[in-house]
């Protein structure tokens, strides 16, 4: 078995898609006057990924631990971006 980095692409591009979420979840709640951890981000995103089941030739790549850990790395990601903007 090889592995194929092309494959990938689409579910790189959905990932960078539940980021720019996060990130914009952030922002508004921010503008909001609501104060958002990392914690709230990453409940958003599971909510958001839910139903997501990408698959690569047939094989289904998440399961709900690996699931939430995605939504918690991107909720992260997210945090640390929106954050890191606001202190400039």
């Amino acid at each position: 078995m090889r592995f194929n980095a092309a494959t990938l692409l689409p579910l790189v591009a959905k990932l960078g898609d539940y980021l720019k979420q996060g990130f914009d979840y952030y922002v508004e709640a921010r503008a909001a006057g609501i104060e958002v951890d990392v914690d709230m981000t990453s409940a958003f995103l599971s909510v958001k990924m839910q139903d997501w089941n990408p698959t690569v030739k047939g094989k289904q790549l998440l399961d709900d631990d690996t699931r939430a850990s995605g939504a918690r790395f991107l909720a992260g990601i997210a945090f640390n971006l929106a954050s890191g903007k606001e202190n400039q």
